[in-house]
């Protein structure tokens, strides 16, 4: 017979990384399972299955995971080979979503990086350097344009 570890929402959150708000909250939106209470205080007790599934959501969040998302990896942990195929599918849409942000990231550094030159350029007293580094990397500049217009946007 084995005996159950019970956690306190302290543990749980020291454990998953997560904030006792953010267990509380998961709870309430059923990304995570009504969890236990103790009969005598009325506080959550988290088990050690609990506790890897926040764990598993803690990994799932740091990706950036919508909580839709997270919710549906949980459930399809049960459901066998159809659910593994629907996992990888997440995975692969998740994978999707960071490599469209690295993208966005790598932009922002490049309009960076051209900016450096540019200043640099008005500094030493070069400005037709300035304009031609402007008109050489235009495609740059309109592309970090379009991502602020699409999060405005959305």
């Amino acid at each position: 017979m084995s005996t159950t570890t019970w956690h306190t929402i302290r543990e749980a959150s020291m454990i998953s990384g997560l904030p006792e708000s953010t267990l509380r909250y998961y709870e309430q939106i059923g990304i995570i399972a009504p969890i236990a209470r103790d009969p005598s205080s009325g506080h959550r007790a988290y088990t050690d299955e609990d506790i890897q599934s926040l764990v598993t959501i803690s990994c799932l969040s740091a990706t950036g995971m919508p909580l839709d998302a997270m919710r549906e990896y949980l459930k399809n942990h049960f459901d066998g080979t159809e659910g593994a195929r629907r996992q990888m599918a997440l995975l692969d849409a998740q994978a999707l979503r960071l490599a469209a942000k690295a993208e966005s990231i790598r932009m922002q550094q490049a309009y960076v990086s051209l900016k450096t030159l540019y200043w640099r350029a008005v500094a030493e007293g070069h400005d037709d350097e300035a304009q031609r580094l402007l008109e050489e990397n235009h495609d740059v500049i309109e592309t970090v344009k379009k991502q602020i217009r699409s999060k405005a946007d959305a």
